[in-house]
C-alpha cells in the first residue's frame, strides 16, 4: 500500500485540497478589484511616467506579487540544499 488506498485497497477519491480554494478566493477578489477600479491613473516608476487605467496597474501588481509567491519558497528550497551538502562535507 501506499498510503493514499484505503485498507479495503480501492483508490481513495480525493477532492480539491484548501490551497486550491484559497487560490480560487484570491482570484475572484482581485478580479472585483480589478474591475471596479477602472480610472486613469499616473504611474510613476523611476525615471518614467505615464497615466494608464487602474486595471492595468493592478493586474502588474498582481502578477509581480503571485511572482515573487513563487520565486521566494524556489530560492529558499535552493539555499536549504546548498546547507545540506554543506553539512555532509
Amino acid at each position: 500500500m501506499t498510503g493514499r488506498e484505503p485498507a479495503g485497497g480501492a483508490p481513495r477519491k480525493e477532492g480539491r485540497g484548501p490551497r486550491f480554494w484559497v487560490l480560487v478566493v484570491a482570484t475572484i477578489l482581485l478580479l472585483i478589484i480589478v474591475l471596479q477600479n477602472g480610472q486613469e491613473v499616473e504611474i510613476k516608476l523611476l525615471f518614467i511616467e505615464t497615466t494608464a487605467p487602474l486595471i492595468i496597474a493592478l493586474v502588474i501588481a498582481g502578477a509581480l506579487g503571485a511572482l515573487i509567491g513563487w520565486a521566494w519558497p524556489q530560492m529558499r528550497r535552493g539555499r536549504r540544499a546548498e546547507r545540506e551538502v554543506e553539512k555532509r562535507k
